[in-house]
């Protein structure tokens, strides 16, 4: 299950939700050779980039290294150690497929002027 958070709750202090899936691919990503995952915010626009930047600097992730950056699908590709990293600093742990989509679906609807498909 997806936690779904409110404008009106983000306006508050809210705590900080960025979730970790569990894709886990082997792969060899430039010189890294490694098993990725994907670590996401469930937040829209410039809310959901700062929540997720500031998680990824806490695991000394790059800003630069951001993937489809200003999109519903920005995210992190991350290698298991820095899974397990992200989720010992609290990241959610969620299911690869079902679970991200919702997330993208979500964020795609709360774009001004979406349909909301």
């Amino acid at each position: 299950m997806i936690c779904r958070r409110t404008r009106s709750a983000v306006r508050h202090a809210v705590p900080v939700t960025v979730y970790v899936d569990d894709m886990q691919l082997e792969a060899v990503v430039g010189p890294v050779d490694g098993v990725w995952s994907h670590l996401l915010s469930d937040l829209p626009g410039e809310a959901g980039r700062r929540e997720l930047l500031d998680f990824a600097a806490r695991l000394g992730i790059e800003a630069r290294w951001i993937q489809n950056a200003g999109t519903a699908t920005e995210h992190f590709d991350v290698t298991e150690p820095t899974r397990q990293r992200a989720l010992a600093l609290g990241a959610v742990p969620i299911r690869y497929g079902r679970a991200v989509a919702a997330i993208t679906r979500a964020k795609r609807a709360s774009r001004p002027g979406a349909s909301g498909r």
